[in-house]
């Protein structure tokens, strides 16, 4: 397994996904959520790459994904009051941000 490759897919595609943060004119902190949700898909891509070491394979991964990307996406959603009216996309997206990452973790990673 190759390290840089799974912290640079993880930050690639939270990054991607969370510039779109720099679009909503309303929200206050966009480099700080913009930072966080790089964090994020750092440790979502560890976490998926740790678990399916012993088998890297596509479904493995983009199910560990589906399932940490889960996890971290209902702790920001709690953390943020578990309104759907202040996050409402907050959940689905980072279910895709997960699978994306465990695919191409299980991908490109193990190579």
């Amino acid at each position: 397994m190759s390290f840089v490759a799974v912290l640079a897919i993880g930050g690639a595609v939270h990054a991607c996904i969370g510039a779109g943060v720099f679009f909503s004119p309303d929200e206050p902190h966009k480099t700080q959520i913009f930072v966080a949700t790089t964090l994020k898909g750092l440790l979502v891509s560890l976490l998926v790459a740790f678990s399916i070491q012993n088998a890297p394979r596509l479904a493995f991964g983009a199910a560990a994904g589906l399932l940490y990307g889960l996890s971290f996406g209902l702790v920001v959603f709690l953390a943020k009051g578990a309104s759907f009216r202040s996050t409402p996309h907050l959940i689905g997206g980072s279910l895709v941000q997960g699978v994306v990452t465990g695919l191409l973790i299980a991908a490109f990673a193990f190579r």
